[in-house]
């Protein structure tokens, strides 16, 4: 909860809302009867709180972001004219994790969460929970992935992508797994919850020009995933 306080600081005239899992459950029930079932099939607890950060955009609008998502400036300016704003980790628009879904901001009934909602219910419809990614497959960045290029497939207005750095100055896939250049080496030390010298002061350093920052906790992940 730490961080929930930078959002509060840098954006004092919003509404702050903390999702539960009940809050979930009654959103799906009392706005999306449609789409109970498919929410119900869903195995884990964190694939219903990925699903319903998609509802939360569809039904109210607004900015989501995770609990460790630390908030460096106000969004309002990168919010402003847009209609969907979702932000990519890295310049690799190949890699199927891109696009996390752990940041997002939305006008309220925009249609782009319905192509999320019918990749979802896809998935889960094929039933494939044997992947090692699964999650991230069913309702994570790669489903976010496979659903914006549906929708811009259907030439869907008003879906904009922001530039690696903006959101997600941190790549986890560098400071878990490689570093192959001293920043990398430096992001490896100093980003990585999991290392001993992890800091956040010295971590959102790096990244001057960032508007926030994730250090990746993943503490939905079971241990060795």
């Amino acid at each position: 909860m730490r961080y929930v306080r930078t959002w509060q600081e840098n954006h004092p005239g919003w509404v702050h809302k903390l999702w539960t899992d009940d809050d979930n459950d009654a959103l799906v029930r009392e706005h999306y009867p449609w789409f109970k079932d498919t929410y119900d099939a869903l195995p884990k607890r964190i694939m219903k709180a990925d699903t319903c950060r998609a509802l939360y955009m569809h039904h109210y609008g607004g900015m989501y972001a995770d609990l460790d998502f630390e908030s460096l400036r106000n969004v309002e300016p990168l919010l402003e004219g847009r209609h969907v704003l979702l932000a990519a980790m890295t310049a690799d628009a190949s890699w199927e994790h891109n696009i996390p879904n752990a940041w997002m901001a939305s006008v309220r009934h925009h249609p782009f969460w319905l192509f999320v909602l019918q990749t979802i219910t896809r998935t889960v419809g094929a039933g494939d929970f044997t992947r090692w990614d699964y999650v991230e497959n069913t309702t994570g960045p790669i489903m976010l992935g496979k659903a914006v290029e549906a929708f811009r497939r259907a030439n869907g207005p008003g879906l904009t992508v922001l530039d690696p750095g903006v959101i997600y100055p941190v790549n986890w896939q560098v400071t878990m797994f490689t570093h192959e250049t001293p920043a990398e080496e430096n992001a490896m030390t100093v980003c990585d919850p999991f290392n001993a010298a992890f800091s956040n002061e010295r971590c959102k350093a790096l990244f001057p020009d960032a508007y926030a920052i994730t250090y990746w906790s993943h503490s939905w992940a079971p241990p060795g995933y």
